[in-house]
Formats: C-alpha cells, sequence, structure tokens
C-alpha cells in the first residue's frame, strides 16, 4: 500500500507540477454547481466532500502548473430555476467552464442555456444525453451503457420475466425510454417485461403500484429513482412480500442511505456503479495509478467510496488537465476545444476519449454493478465478477 501511494505521488507530480510550495497568484477557482440542499442534498453533499479530498490533494503536490486550486460551491437547491441563475451569472463573468450540475432535470436546463456558447459545462448525471458538438459534457457511463449490463445480469442469473417501476420525475421518465430500444436487440430476445409500473417522487406509499407488480409474477424488478422516493419504494416492496433480485439507480450507491434502510432492504438488492468504485484488481497501468490516488485521498479525508464521491473524481481531474493545457486565462471556446480533442486519459474509471464527439469520454465497458453487504455495511461488485 506504501508503494501504490508512493507512485500515486510521483503520477500527480508529473501531472501538476513539482511538489513544493506553490507561487504566490490566488488560487485558481473551479465553479461547481451542485445541489447542497433540497431533494438530492444526499448527492451534492458527497460529491462536494470527494471534491475536497481531491482538492487537497492537488494542493499538498504542488497545484496546477505551481497554483493552488480552490472549489467554489454554488448551491442550486436541487431546483432547475436556481441552477440556470447560477450558471447565468457565471457566464457573464466569462468563467470558462462550470463543474456540475447533478441531476438531470437540472443539467437539461443549464445545457438548454451554455451548450452553443458555453461556458463549458461537466454534467454529472449519467442520464444525459448530450448535443454532439456542444459545451455539455459527462465522465461517467451513460444509462444506454448501464442498461445492457443491467439486462446481461438478470440473464446470467436466468431471471426473464421482469416488472419496471420507476418515478415519473425526469430521471425516471428518462431511464424508462431508454428499455425498449436495448431490449429490441437480439441478445435480449428471451427477456420480457411484465408490466410497468410509476410513482410520484412525494408519494408516501407505492402499495398499490406493487401489488400489480406481484399479480404479474416477475423473477426480477428493475427501478429507477433515487433518495427517498427509492427508501419509500423498498418499504412498500418489503410491505408487499415481493421476493425478487431488485436492480436500483446507482444514485443510492452510499452507505448512510443503506444504512437508514437496512430493516426493509430487499435481500437481493443490486445497484450499479463504475469499474473504479471499489478497487479493481485487474486495472494496470495509468488506471491503477489513478485509482491508488483515488483511494488514498479519501483515506487521507476519513472517507469511504461510493457513487456520488466517485463519479466527480474523473471530470474533476479532467478538467485539471484541460487548465493545464490551455492555461489559467482560456476561454470557454479553448477550453470546449481541448476537451473535444482529449483522447487516452486515464482515469479511476477507464481510459476516456471525446474525439467521437459523444460528449461522454467513456463507454458501456466501464459499468459494473454492486450487491450490498447490510451486515459488513460494504458494497461488493458482483457483476462482471472480479478475478
Amino acid at each position: 500500500m506504501i508503494q501504490r501511494i508512493a507512485l500515486a505521488g510521483v503520477a500527480l507530480a508529473m501531472t501538476f507540477g513539482a511538489v513544493g510550495p506553490a507561487a504566490a497568484a490566488d488560487p485558481y477557482e473551479i465553479n461547481m454547481i451542485t445541489s447542497m440542499t433540497g431533494g438530492a442534498a444526499f448527492l451534492g453533499q458527497r460529491e462536494v466532500e470527494s471534491m475536497h479530498a481531491l482538492e487537497a490533494m492537488v494542493n499538498k503536490n504542488g497545484g496546477i502548473k505551481g497554483r493552488q486550486i480552490k472549489i467554489v460551491i454554488s448551491d442550486d437547491q436541487s431546483n432547475p430555476q436556481v441552477a440556470v441563475q447560477l450558471s447565468s451569472q457565471l457566464a457573464a463573468k466569462k468563467v470558462p467552464f462550470i463543474f456540475g450540475p447533478s441531476l438531470t432535470a437540472i443539467c437539461q436546463a443549464v445545457s438548454g442555456q451554455i451548450d452553443k456558447t458555453g461556458p463549458v459545462s461537466f454534467c454529472l448525471s449519467p442520464t444525459i444525453f448530450p448535443t454532439a458538438g456542444g459545451y455539455t459534457f459527462m465522465g461517467a457511463p451513460s444509462i444506454d451503457d448501464v442498461v445492457p449490463v443491467i439486462f446481461r445480469y438478470f440473464l446470467s442469473r436466468k431471471l426473464t420475466r421482469l416488472a419496471v417501476i420507476t418515478s415519473t420525475d425526469a430521471s425516471g421518465a428518462d431511464f424508462e425510454r431508454r428499455l425498449a430500444p436495448v431490449l429490441a436487440r437480439p441478445e435480449f430476445k428471451d427477456i420480457k417485461i411484465v408490466t410497468s409500473e410509476h410513482f410520484a417522487p412525494g408519494d408516501l406509499t407505492v402499495a398499490a403500484q406493487l401489488a400489480r407488480v406481484k399479480a404479474a409474477n416477475p423473477d426480477g424488478l428493475v427501478t429507477f429513482t433515487v433518495g427517498t422516493p427509492f427508501g419509500t419504494l423498498l418499504k412498500s416492496i418489503h410491505e408487499s412480500g415481493l421476493d425478487v433480485p431488485v436492480y436500483g439507480s446507482g444514485g443510492n450507491f452510499a452507505f448512510a442511505q443503506m444504512q437508514q434502510y437496512v430493516s426493509f432492504l430487499p435481500k437481493d438488492l443490486v445497484l450499479n456503479g463504475s469499474r473504479g468504485i471499489t478497487p479493481d484488481p485487474t486495472a494496470t497501468g495509468a488506471i491503477k495509478r489513478a485509482q491508488d490516488q483515488y483511494f488514498a485521498a479519501l483515506a487521507a479525508a476519513n472517507q469511504r467510496s461510493e457513487f456520488a464521491a466517485s463519479i466527480p473524481w474523473d471530470p474533476m481531474m479532467i478538467m485539471l488537465e484541460i487548465v493545464r493545457r490551455v492555461g489559467f486565462d482560456a476561454t470557454p471556446d479553448q477550453v470546449h476545444a481541448a476537451m473535444e480533442n482529449l483522447k487516452g486519459f486515464s482515469g479511476i474509471e477507464g481510459t476516456y476519449d471525446f474525439t467521437t464527439h459523444d460528449q461522454r469520454g467513456l463507454g458501456e465497458s466501464a459499468t459494473a454493478l454492486f450487491r450490498y453487504d447490510g451486515a459488513k455495511n460494504e458494497f461488493v461488485q458482483i457483476y462482471p465478477a472480479k478475478r
């Protein structure tokens, strides 16, 4: 482990500059919009904790080109309108890029405002689909990459009669729209959706929908919602007596959240994440070094790796690499051009390629599924199996 951390330090020194005292210049400010309050605060607060760990790691190792960094947080209150106001203010200041937001509806609102002229926005939601050539990017496997992995997992267990239940918000609706095109592939010809149900994020129970799901006699349940609504859904699943494997959104991949729900968690619950969210024994080279840096930085900050900690990590490291390449005074157009030509950048989730102009950088190969072990309070990658 000591050797890994040493390697991480060497890699950081190569990327960010020689280790030593930073220049006297003011810290380089990176503006991040995320949800510190409101319904998505459970994601935003954890993202910010992770970014503070990254900030400490980078600054300890000399900053960017000898200059310290400072991540400046703006709270969108889990509200698209507030996020648009914040991004308008930042655009007026001519900032080159905005880090975040985190939720689908909020990213969509901000993207609609800045996508043609900038600044560059790095959305942290996997359920947004940026416009090719636009100023909105994302740095995680999209839901189009996640859905095939979900279905392959169920097929690997010979579970083919699946029920679907999603929330009626933007994320849930978009997830449901993505199912049919994937199921049309020949490899999924044996899977049948026996019923599709919906519930509002503010509902206090999902009992009626679960009764219909149970009557359809599925052998697996695919869900999609995050936060408090997911807790409501899990409690209703428990009370209904439905006992089948359940898939849930990776946005719920959080230790504190799982501990709150432990008394009514399904016996067989899997959540999506990325292959870098837990140590990958098959990782080599630059990806292994990136993972060593990540886990060492979290450990130094007394943090554990989970979805909201991992999902902003590579995007922020990518943006710091862009700053290193184009300089502190770059325009949004210069940042955009550098992003669209970025290829071969290795992070904790894999090696990124933005030259395909799908604005995503990563694909299906970075996706994995995890089971939560309530007794040990641990997440364990179960598909694809780690060797």
